[in-house]
């Protein structure tokens, strides 16, 4: 009858439209109870299916159906997955806002990055706790296939949700914000350890290498900076912004405490001291360039202090020294540069002012840069026998520049001692005479008459014969 064909025909198109509806249906948020509505419903449609087919192995046939309907509602709920939530819409109208008042992008890529870590751990999880729920109850040889395809799901939304992260790492230009990403994260992966997916291992690497790169920079920009600025005034032939007279040295201290006699009071503040790093030396601000670029480098180090990651460590240690190197470069580059004919300016100032940095880097900047990095990787003690070291160091270079001195003092005595012999023998030699001619009371008495002094004359001749 084609009556009653039309209407199987009507019935069976309306069911395909009733299966994408309830499929389009997972696609939105759902709670547990619809959830288990939908899928029994589309388990009916499937049966309905099953009673018009006459194949004679019928259960492979449901139970590829029902390996079908599991791909199906994991692929639907991927959608509401990567669905932007009303707290997305919020925040995009915010962080609009705020870009149009001039905002840090970086605060919006770090909302952003926050808001999706917490949408993709919730809703991971409760899909992951649906499945569990619907298609693990059943048992048979179905159980270990629902398994397997919710592990192969799970494995394929961390992975993609690490290449996202780590997309939106390379925005952030803050700690503090990596910090807080950092945690969501580990948060996120022991939720994720509930149902056997813990990617905590996976997340040092990405995070190590952002935390590295924001340290690294700024010590770039610090040495940038140097560059330019020796570039600029040796261009220029100006000495002004290279030296600085408002400055006192560290020993000017010393010397202080040496001369008031207070050995307590000091030992008790380098006591004190231990606690924390020791501060920048103060000589380094005869040099403005060079405070310039520890001023960046302790910023760099300070980022540290929001996020301390074990894994910098070595990374760290290297590029410190690649820093220390291309400092060290630049400076001797400048010192041959000044020492170019017809150079503008002071040439003689910049000449002295170039070999003074240099010193000052290698004695002071470039131990201090090494101990203060020891001191925020937490190395306290390696970090004081460095600065022990750098103090003993400095002692001895002091201590070899004064022996020439002391050595010339004894030179100088030994000199005297043997002019006031010269003097004593002279006057000895000069005695030995007088009394050699006094004894001859001939040759005395004329040159005493002479003298036209008899009374000092009688004198002298008795003195002599006596």
């Amino acid at each position: 009858n084609q009556v009653v064909l039309r209407v199987i025909e009507q019935i069976r198109s309306r069911q395909l439209d009733l299966r994408r509806h309830l499929l389009h249906s997972l696609k939105s948020y759902v709670t547990m109870p619809q959830c288990l509505e939908i899928v029994t419903a589309l388990r009916r449609l499937n049966s309905i299916d099953l009673e018009r087919r006459s194949e004679q192995n019928l259960e492979r046939t449901h139970d590829a159906m029902e390996l079908s309907l599991q791909v199906d509602f994991l692929e639907a709920r991927d959608f509401w997955l990567e669905k932007p939530g009303n707290s997305d819409n919020s925040m995009s109208t915010s962080s609009s806002l705020l870009n149009n008042r001039g905002g840090d992008i970086s605060v919006k890529s770090s909302e952003q990055l926050l808001d999706a870590i917490e949408r993709h751990r919730t809703r991971v999880f409760e899909i992951a706790t649906q499945f569990n729920a619907i298609f693990r109850t059943q048992m048979g040889r179905q159980k270990g296939i629902s398994v397997s395809l919710l592990s192969m799901w799970t494995s394929r939304k961390v992975e993609a949700f690490m290449t996202m992260l780590a997309a939106e790492l390379e925005k952030m230009k803050d700690s503090a914000q990596l910090r807080d990403a950092l945690e969501a994260c580990i948060f996120f992966a022991a939720s994720m350890g509930r149902l056997g997916a813990d990617f905590t291992p996976q997340l040092p690497p990405l995070f190590e290498k952002k935390m590295h790169d924001i340290v690294k920079q700024n010590w770039k920009d610090g040495v940038k900076q140097l560059a330019e600025t020796l570039k600029a005034c040796r261009g220029a032939g100006m000495t002004s912004p290279l030296v600085s007279s408002s400055h006192v040295d560290d020993d000017d201290d010393g010397n202080a405490n040496a001369d008031s006699g207070a050995s307590t009071e000091a030992t008790s503040a380098s006591a004190a001291t231990m606690d924390g790093p020791p501060a920048p030396p103060r000589q380094l601000m005869a040099f403005p360039p060079l405070a310039r670029v520890v001023n960046a480098f302790l910023t760099g180090m300070n980022e540290l202090r929001r996020c301390l990651l074990p894994g910098t460590f070595k990374p760290l240690r290297e590029s410190m020294q690649t820093a220390l190197k291309k400092i060290m470069s630049i400076l001797h580059s400048n010192e041959r540069a000044v020492l170019t004919p017809g150079l503008r300016g002071n040439a003689t100032q910049l000449r002295k002012i170039a070999s003074d940095m240099r010193k000052m880097f290698n004695e002071i900047m470039s131990p201090y840069l090494q101990c203060a990095l020891e001191f925020a990787l937490g190395n306290t003690d390696a970090a004081w026998e460095l600065h022990k070291s750098i103090k003993t160091e400095k002692k001895e270079e002091e201590a070899a520049a004064a022996q020439p001195d002391q050595a010339a003092e004894p030179a100088e005595g030994t000199g005297a001692g043997t002019s006031e012999e010269d003097k004593s023998s002279e006057t000895k030699t000069e005695s030995a005479t007088n009394e050699i001619d006094a004894a001859d009371p001939a040759s005395e008495a004329p040159k005493a008459t002479e003298g036209a002094n008899p009374e000092s004359t009688q004198a002298a001749t008795g003195t002599a014969m006596n």
